[in-house]
């Protein structure tokens, strides 16, 4: 299904469905909404700048089947941000309404491609998370 949504929705649908999905990882969330980072995430005792990327199914001309594109580049010059900037990097697929996370070491090109079934996998975002998170803290220790 194909949305009538601008970018700017598209973005902000994404920043909604990650915070959904970091409320239901037992986090609590707050909009940020600055240069690099969109949401905080904390608990008891660790917070966590998250950025969030978001993408609508496309088809791809080299494939068959329909591909989530996400371009992980900032501002004008597009280029990676490091971890100065965010603890994790968010891939929210819009029409699966899914997330996966990544450590911001885990995002080494300026774009990633998933293809559909990828975010069909039911447990995609608790591992994805686990494994973002253990990373973010292997950094901080």
């Amino acid at each position: 299904h194909s949305m009538l949504v601008g970018e700017t929705t598209k973005g902000l649908m994404g920043e909604y469905i990650c915070a959904s999905a970091l409320l239901e990882l037992g986090w609590k969330v707050s909009m940020a909404q600055q240069d690099s980072v969109d949401l905080i995430a904390w608990n008891e005792n660790e917070y966590l700048r998250i950025q969030v990327k978001s993408a609508t199914l496309r088809l791809e001309r080299s494939y068959v089947t329909r591909l989530y594109h996400f371009n992980n580049g900032s501002g004008k010059k597009k280029h990676i941000k490091g971890i100065e900037s965010y603890d994790i990097l968010v891939h929210v697929g819009i029409d699966h309404r899914r997330c996966v996370f990544n450590a911001t070491e885990q995002i080494q090109t300026l774009s990633k491609r998933y293809r559909k079934e990828y975010f069909e996998n039911n447990d995609v975002e608790y591992f994805s998370f686990e494994k973002a998170l253990q990373i973010v803290r292997q950094r901080r220790s």
